[in-house]
């Protein structure tokens, strides 16, 4: 043992030493520095490229045919059969012909760096389609298949100054092509609704993004890089900064600390109105995170935006940005995706319902889409209007064009003469535009040539960082300065998560008071209707009293933590799945930090109800055993609410599966008090579902504590009293003590400890369930590489 720890003592003593000599030399950051600077030469070059995607669709069936077989077998009558990976022809995909099999018709084309590209369309023409299937945010459950390719384009340009020639132009040194991933934060997405944690402030929303990206890049960066005490400090604040200078750029510091605020309720604070909270406070004793009425539409599109550009993605897109926004709020919307757009040299493409002219003039790109997502157009704004008009179709003056080329492609269903001709004309444009991308040459095939330059130059670093550290590094370094990285950033996120979650559970005051009063008002109740358990009189009268007084204690607590954690957990679930598909944290952290948050303060209400109840009644098991009781079994039923949620998409799903669920346990849990046959035969289903009810395992614990022990107070009562409490006890009438009557009820060889630590069990159980439902059902997206 002596040797082993020496060995050990050893090994810690040389791990410190490579530790403090890494931090004390400069030779590695040197060597990266220099790295750098030869990286970063190639910046001296303009830059050009966007988003391009080559065949891209959405069928209801396996449709791989490409935008050339589309226009040849559907427009052209040569009937080619589509094409396998070997190059034979397949018969069997000619039903994909039908334009009932496809949301969204194969297509290709491009939306350029800088741009902002708006997708319109009537309603039912695929437009939500489409940007999933460039965001890759299509759902692998949904039961439809996605053909072609999409990747990002990045291409090196040298302004040609020869004055030989006429004017200065640019000539393209060379095209990288990588595939976005919304993991790495290539992506923004915005969604239609905006989803928050409506306790907290966008000063605070925004700092935990940030904060969770920069430990990302911590993460990605941990073998790579060494952080001396300045850098780490500059490191701690990066994410604050980061945060202010999005609010400042979307123009929200005059609201950065009011709550966001739930927009379904009519109290749009969420916090009653009341300003107290356990952190934050100002020198005046005042809240940072003030109610205030909450943030409006637009103020709230506006984070959503400031959200999604905390990664510096490589494009943006939005669905539908404009919704539930006025006229005005709905312009400024896209006039900032716009200014963004042009600001961070990205792609930018959203869906329209019906752009106004304003909105139509700020557009650089759109892409007109028509009922069966068949895409008739797909280019400059400014060329739109002259491109219809060569085909034969004149927007008329002072018309919006938007609204003309929306009618163009819409159908009037009310009349099947006016349909037939409707389904011609889109025809006819969608068959020139199918032209027109074959003509154009934008089927260009997607290499790694991107991808293996990152490989080469992360090889080249690797390579620089092995050299400058030879000879300094024992050889188990490397494995010793990874693992302890990544416990560091675990921790460091859990921390993140718990506060994010304690806040938005301490500061909605209003749900806190009225589950506080539900509390105390029950225990006054229920203590007001079993009057025959007073003053710890052991009356067998009050036999079933004592029991029904416990089982409606143990379903009454237990009700009220598993409703509450099923509607939280269920209006997080979005937020959470939206950061997960960027892989900021792992179900087990946020599992963890909810538990942390939600059971002290769902414990703290059981404590309360137990003690009150304690006090008004004459029940004979002590103060800490029922507040232990009470306690166990509310974390229970809140892990019982993890469980379910975290299988579930939504309040409305979770409620629906919750409240069936709580029911059945109920059935199952309470206990008979006429007594229990012990010779009649086990029900295997019975006794599964038993077990996995916290109220059964909650009740006989309690009454095995209340009774195990018992003498009853009445000194003389005969045969004749035994049989006049008959009919109301049955046969807990001829008990003569405590445990008489466990033994009636089944619970003769019960003990305290036993059922609770089943109950503590079940709630492991439960919680294990949770993080396999997070980690199995949480999102998943069909990947246009895999297709």
């Amino acid at each position: 043992i002596n040797t082993a720890l020496l060995i050990l003592f050893n090994l810690f003593h040389l791990a410190i030493g490579a530790l403090n000599a890494v931090d004390g030399s400069g030779g590695d950051a040197d060597a990266i520095s220099s790295i750098a600077d030869n990286d970063d030469s190639l910046m001296h070059h303009p830059t050009t490229g966007g988003l391009r995607w080559r065949d891209l669709g959405v069928s209801l069936e396996p449709c791989p045919l490409t935008t050339a077989q589309m226009l040849d077998n559907k427009y052209n009558n040569n009937h080619v059969a589509a094409r396998d990976d070997d190059g034979s022809n397949d018969e069997h995909y000619q039903h994909c012909l039908d334009d009932s099999e496809w949301l969204l018709h194969p297509s290709s084309g491009f939306v350029e760096n800088g741009s902002l590209c708006g997708i319109i369309g009537p309603s039912g023409a695929g437009k939500t389609s489409f940007l999933s299937a460039l965001g890759g945010t299509t759902p692998r459950g949904s039961g439809v298949f996605l053909t072609g390719s999409i990747w990002y384009e990045d291409c090196l340009l040298e302004t040609n100054n020869n004055h030989s020639t006429s004017p200065k132009s640019n000539i393209t040194l060379g095209c990288h092509r990588y595939h976005l991933s919304q993991q790495e934060g290539d992506i923004a997405l915005l969604s239609q609704h905006d989803n928050f944690f409506d306790m907290l402030t966008p000063r605070e929303c925004l700092e935990f993004a940030a904060y969770l990206e920069s430990q990302k890049q911590t993460k990605h960066s941990a073998s790579a890089t060494t952080n001396t005490g300045d850098n780490r400090s500059k490191t701690n604040n990066a994410h604050k900064e980061i945060a202010e200078r999005k609010l400042a750029s979307l123009g929200l510091l005059g609201v950065a600390d009011r709550r966001i605020g739930d927009r379904t309720k009519l109290n749009a604070g969420g916090g009653g109105g009341s300003r107290f909270g356990l952190w934050g406070k100002r020198k005046g004793g005042r809240s940072k995170a003030r109610s205030g009425g909450g943030l409006s539409g637009g103020e709230r599109r506006r984070l959503s935006v400031a959200l999604e550009l905390i990664t510096e993605p490589k494009i943006f897109l939005a669905d539908e940005p404009t919704t539930g926004l006025d006229s005005s709020q709905a312009e400024k919307v896209v006039k900032l995706i716009s200014t963004l757009a042009k600001e961070r040299n990205v792609p930018s493409i959203c869906t329209l319902h019906q752009p106004k002219s304003s909105i139509w003039r700020t557009l650089d790109q759109i892409i007109l889409l028509a009922p069966g997502g068949k895409m008739c157009y797909a280019g400059e704004r400014k060329n739109a209007t002259a491109y219809f008009k060569h085909i034969g179709y004149e927007c008329p003056q002072d018309t919006n064009p938007a609204e003309f080329f929306i009618d163009l492609v819409s159908i009037d269903t009310e009349d099947p003469i006016q349909a037939l001709t409707d389904e011609a004309r889109i025809n006819l444009l969608h068959h020139r535009f199918l032209q027109s991308c074959i003509s154009d040459n934008v089927r260009q095939p997607p290499d790694s040539h991107g991808k293996a330059i990152i490989k080469q130059q992360s090889q080249i670093i690797d390579k620089s960082i092995n050299d400058a550290t030879k000879g300094k590094l024992p050889p188990f370094y490397p494995f010793l300065r990874t693992k302890a990285k990544s416990i560091a950033n675990s921790i460091n996120r859990f921390g993140a998560l718990l506060r994010r979650s304690w806040r938005q559970n301490i500061r909605d005051a209003r749900i806190i008071t009225i589950r506080l009063g539900a509390s105390v008002m029950q225990a006054f109740l229920f203590a007001s209707i079993f009057t025959s358990v007073r003053n710890d009189k052991s009356l067998t009268r009050s036999i079933a009293d004592r029991v029904a007084l416990l089982t409606y204690g143990v379903i009454n607590m237990s009700i009220m933590a598993l409703m509450k954690t099923l509607d939280l957990f269920a209006k997080e679930r979005s937020v959470v799945m939206r950061e997960q598909m960027r892989s900021n944290y792992s179900s087990l952290e946020y599992l963890l930090a909810k538990m942390f948050a939600e059971i002290p303060l769902d414990s703290f209400f059981a404590l309360v109800f137990a003690t009150i109840l304690k006090r008004l009644t004459g029940l004979r098991t002590s103060m800490l055993t029922l507040i232990k009781t009470y306690c166990l079994m509310t974390v229970t039923s809140v892990s019982l609410g993890f469980a379910i949620g975290s299988v579930t998409s939504s309040v409305e799903s979770a409620m629906s599966m919750g409240v069936p669920v709580m029911v059945i346990f109920m059935v199952v849990g309470v206990i008979n008090p006429s007594g229990v046959d012990s010779d009649a035969p086990p029900n295997r289903v019975m006794e599964w579902l038993k077990f996995g009810s916290p109220i059964k395992w909650a009740i006989e614990a309690l009454v095995t504590a209340e009774f195990r022990g018992m003498v009853f107070g009445e000194k003389e009562r005969g045969r004749w009293g035994q049989l006049k409490d008959l009919p109301r006890m049955g046969a807990l009438a001829i008990v003569q003590d405590g445990d008489n009557v466990l033994k009636n009820l089944g619970l003769g060889n019960a003990k305290y400890s036993d059922l609770m630590k089943k109950l503590a069990i079940l709630s492991g159980i439960y919680l294990l369930m949770s993080w396999l439902g997070l980690s199995y059902f949480g999102p998943s997206f069909i990947d246009t590489e895999d297709v």
